[in-house]
């Protein structure tokens, strides 16, 4: 544990601080900034670094005590001889050379803001007459002697306006502090309070650290209970701020209480002089570019509202929602949260919206929240359903049907996507985990034969048909679907299943162009009524993948992760997962392992309604299991085969290949080539050709050839350059050609797939040693180390096998590393204190155990193998 709290961040500073010392320019530097930045810390450490120098430093101070009292921070120099600025400065520059013999002089001015005017005046004077140097610190935004602002503005001193930290160096600083790793929620509440502030973050920590909030819990540092600030925290806030009128209070609660709020708005609720003084006073800003108003500091707002009683937030919401609700651009969502919180009567139209927004983001328990007091409004059809669906989304189906059997089936018609015939067979579907029962609702529904609803019916049905691993049945299905008779969501529904099933068939252009179609219906719906976006975005990120578009694949889930990043956590643990699965993709096994851990931590919380932990257990298991961690890939796959999902059978033959590739780790390749042999034909089964192709692909990487020639009528079958790849990956390998295997490599990498072109590479490894081809065996061999150390550590049975080390001796390993950079015989000689002789002796011997011929050769190969140490040691 570190109880001094280091200087963190600013390094910069110091050095700008240190050369302003001995600068031609300046005698030193005026040190500004807010309260709480580290002004004195930092002019304290400049000061310390001066002193290690050989500099005699003397501190002073200001206080608000002492402004009132001349000469306050010069008092033991003071007398009545001669009260004169000049012959006081006299006097006190006496006192500090009497006990610094002959060494530069310093003076470390803490406060400067608040020392009185005639110390000012001194501390002008030393610095105009080169008598010391100085460094001073000052409170922006606070009155300040004109002595003490002559000193930049005459150019005597510089002035460094320091900042407060950033958001990387505020989490670094948290670290170094705790000595430990912070959770993500815990380093964002401290962000977001302190926002770079370390006095204010020393505040955050301290306490809740004495107090049991902040604590390791699972080896990380977590923010434990709900959400509170220090008494400590408290008065240091209320001492900045200071003394304020009723009048500018309650401008700072209501910013707080809608931040960010319009300034109209603002202005229509609260006195305008009472505004301008807050904003004067720093408690509340409005950004030039935008018309909204905040709070000055997120501490401020939520002190106040701590400080506020309940029956006065509730009246203060009322005012605000109530004028909020009187203008048409107010943020749905904000305005419903207001008024549910308020003490305004419920409004169901309101509180339905909001509850519509809030599960499109995926905030499923405020969305709960929301239709549940929309129903209490007003217990009509619709809002009963959208609380039906939003129960749905939670895996709370025992609720969701008996809401669902209080809704009169004549009314249950609604215009947008869900009515109560496709909500119980979403319900039946994934809560109550019963696809066959789900399916017969639809098909009784669609032999009633309403040609209003029919098409959202066959849609839903298609999406049943897709996960169920019948692509096939899925498009002919959505070929009877006239998308002009869906509204907004259920086109969403049908281009992402769309996308499902043509990328599993293997028709990946037609894929790219419903996922495209599907989002510009998510771009240009209204909110309240859009899909949620992320999975389209996965599921068209992996119909990329399979046809081997893998740059592409990371490139869409990348952006739909950055579009993500403020939602709630369902939704950007989602898009995270997303981002996982692509980054294995690709081979960059350390961030798909990141992002896939951080995913389920995130999904934890959240009911596993539509087999979300199951889908994305799949993936991290093999991210697992691939970076060589096998007991944690082993852990993980066993928790996902507790998840597995009946709805969801479109995954198996990617569960397999997970579970294949567990056994691989732990040394039963024989098992795994079997188990993949099993996905391949239950992709097969399901006419899942693209998918077929990557358990083919993986058997070859494994050694089993028994799918090459299904590969070969594959790659003319499924579009992209996955599937010829693979086959003639296949053939190579059957034909054991390890300079065709060598191409097959280069081509993987250059299709993005780094883990295969990792595996293809150290087959040829192999075969080129088998056939005694030493030289060529090296050369392939440290190319599959070094594309597998750039995966970030990739293992596999092909990589195990291909390990093959530098055949030489100390004395040959040093002289051929010499000769790898260039050097020449002669002058290897020299530095060897060897002959030429000899150095050509033990080149020739080197060149003899590594197969090669010339000394070129000799230097790629050493040099090869150096790239490859260095990638392991970096």
């Amino acid at each position: 544990m570190v109880y001094r709290w280091p200087l963190t961040g600013r390094a910069e500073e110091l050095r700008v601080i240190g050369e302003s010392l001995g600068d031609d320019e300046h005698r030193g530097m005026i040190v500004a900034g807010p309260a709480g930045v580290g002004k004195t810390r930092l002019a304290r450490a400049a000061a310390d670094e001066a002193a290690q120098l050989g500099w005699s430093v003397h501190h002073l101070a200001g206080t608000a005590s002492g402004k009132s009292v001349t000469l306050g921070a010069f008092a033991q120099w003071a007398d009545d001889a001669d009260p004169s600025p000049l012959a006081l400065a006299r006097r006190v520059l006496a006192g500090l050379r009497s006990d610094s013999a002959d060494a530069p002089l310093l003076v470390l001015v803490d406060d400067a803001h608040l020392l009185d005017d005639v110390s000012a005046m001194v501390v002008h004077q030393i610095v105009l007459q080169n008598a010391a140097s100085v460094i001073a610190t000052i409170r922006t935004g606070e009155p300040t002697s004109d002595a003490v602002t002559r000193l930049w503005k005459d150019g005597l001193l510089g002035r460094l306006d320091l900042q407060p930290l950033s958001r990387k160096e505020s989490d670094t600083l948290l670290q170094t502090v705790l000595d430990g790793p912070v959770s993500m929620d815990c380093a964002d509440r401290m962000w977001k309070l302190s926002r770079g502030n370390v006095l204010f973050l020393h505040h955050l920590v301290e306490p809740g650290r004495a107090s049991g909030q902040l604590a390791r819990i699972d080896g990380e540092w977590r923010w434990a209970g709900a959400p509170s600030v220090s008494p400590s925290l408290v008065e240091l806030v209320e001492q900045q701020i200071g003394a304020v009128s009723d009048e500018i209070q309650e401008v700072v609660d209501l910013v707080a209480i809608a931040e960010p709020i319009d300034g109209k708005l603002l202005a229509a609720l609260a006195d305008p002089t009472a505004i301008e003084g807050a904003e004067q006073r720093g408690l509340i800003v409005a950004p030039p570019e935008t018309v909204a108003v905040f709070v000055g500091h997120p501490l401020y707002g939520e002190i106040r509202l701590n400080q506020c009683g309940p029956l006065r937030l509730r009246r203060l919401r009322g005012c605000v929602a109530a004028a909020m609700a009187k203008g048409h651009s107010a943020d749905p969502l904000r305005l419903g949260l207001l008024w549910m919180q308020s003490d305004l009567p419920p409004d169901a139209d309101i509180l339905s919206r909001a509850a519509r927004i809030a599960a499109s983001r995926l905030d499923l328990g405020l969305a709960e929240e929301f239709a549940r007091a929309a129903v209490a409004a007003n217990a009509g059809p619709d809002t009963k359903l959208a609380l039906a669906r939003i129960l749905v989304l939670q895996d709370k189906g025992e609720a969701a049907e008996k809401i669902l059997d209080t809704v009169e089936s004549h009314a249950a018609v609604t215009r947008g996507f869900f009515d109560e015939t496709i909500l119980r067979a979403a319900n039946l579907m994934w809560s109550l985990r019963n696809p066959e029962l789900a399916r017969a609702v639809l098909h009784d529904a669609i032999a009633v034969g309403n040609s209003q609803r029919n098409p959202a019916l066959r849609t839903f049905l298609a999406m049943i048909q897709a996960t169920a691993a019948e692509p096939d049945a899925a498009i002919q299905t959505m070929a009877a679907v006239d998308y002009e008779h869906l509204d907004d969501y259920g086109r969403a529904v049908g281009y992402s299943t769309e996308t499902i099933a043509l990328g599993d068939i293997g028709r990946i252009e037609q894929a790219n162009q419903r996922a495209s179609a599907g989002y510009r219906v998510i771009d240009e719906s209204p909110e309240e009524d859009s899909f949620h976006g992320t999975g389209l975005a996965e599921f068209h990120a992996y119909a990329l993948v399979a046809a081997g578009h893998v740059n592409e694949a990371f490139h869409i889930a990348e952006r739909e992760y950055q579009s993500r990043a403020g939602f709630p956590d369902m939704s950007r643990s989602m898009s995270i997962a997303a981002l996982g699965m692509a980054a294995l993709a690709k081979g960059a096994l350390k961030t798909a392992v990141q992002c896939l851990s951080a995913a389920t931590k995130g999904l934890g919380d959240q009911d596993d309604a539509f087999g979300l932990l199951y889908r994305f257990g799949i993936v991290h298991t093999e991210a697992l299991a691939r970076s060589g961690r096998t007991d944690a890939a082993a852990s993980t796959l066993e928790a996902t085969r507790q998840l597995r999902h009946p709805s969801l059978p479109y995954v198996e033959s990617g569960y397999l290949l997970a579970t294949s590739w567990v056994s691989a780790t732990q040394g039963r390749t024989a098992e795994a080539r079997e188990i993949t042999h099993r996905a391949s034909e239950f992709a097969r089964s399901r006419g899942q050709l693209a998918r077929e192709v990557l358990c083919l692909q993986t058997a070859v990487q494994f050694g089993d050839l028994r799918g090459a020639d299904r590969l070969a009528k594959l790659a003319n079958q499924v579009e992209g350059p996955r599937a010829p790849l693979a086959a003639g990956y296949a053939s190579s390998l059957a034909r054991d050609d390890a300079v065709e295997l060598e191409q097959v490599s280069r081509d993987f990498e250059a299709m993005g797939d780094a883990l295969a072109a990792a595996d293809s590479a150290a087959q040829a490894a192999t075969s080129h040693r088998l056939s005694g081809r030493r030289g060529k065996a090296l050369t392939a061999s440290a190319r599959a180390q070094l594309l597998a150390k750039e995966c970030g550590g990739a293992t596999s049975p092909a990589l195990l096998a291909c390990k093959v080390p530098l055949p030489f001796t100390r004395r040959e390993h040093e002289i051929a590393n010499l000769a790898s950079r260039g050097v020449s015989n002669r002058d290897i000689a020299a530095a060897t204190s060897l002959s030429i002789r000899t150095i050509e002796g033990h080149i020739y011997q080197a060149s003899t155990k590594a197969g090669v011929t010339s000394r070129a050769e000799l230097s790629a190969l050493v040099k090869q193998f150096n790239e490859l140490e260095n990638t392991s040691n970096g």
